[in-house]
């Protein structure tokens, strides 16, 4: 999962919001700016550490999930050997395609 974002687009978020209010209340332009780059930078760290929480989660799951996954050894090699056998109807066009070979050469002779 792409985290990368997240810290940023909730400063961004958390920085508009700050913006409307203090437009609305009409806060004088150092105070808002002071404000501004506090509320960004509390809510960057709190994205950051969502972030890690989020690829911390996401590793232990993807790990348990490649274990479920993965076949053992015995499992595997049991495929292989069905992969291999063919089956009855496939043994039974070999032979007739066997047949028709032979009938041709008698032809020939």
């Amino acid at each position: 999962m792409n985290t990368k974002p997240i810290p940023a687009v909730l400063a961004l978020i958390a920085g508009f919001v700050t913006c409307i209010m203090s437009f609305v209340q009409g806060i004088d332009v150092v105070v808002f700016a002071k404000r501004f780059v506090f509320v960004c930078l509390i809510f960057y760290v709190i994205g950051t550490v969502i972030c890690i929480v989020i690829n911390m989660n996401f590793k232990e799951m993807a790990k348990e999930d490649e274990q479920d996954e993965s076949p053992t050894e015995d499992e595997s090699k049991d495929e292989d050997e069905q992969d291999e056998s063919p089956t009855e109807d496939e043994s039974e066009d070999e032979d007739e395609q066997d047949d028709n070979v032979d009938m041709t050469k008698n032809d020939d002779a």
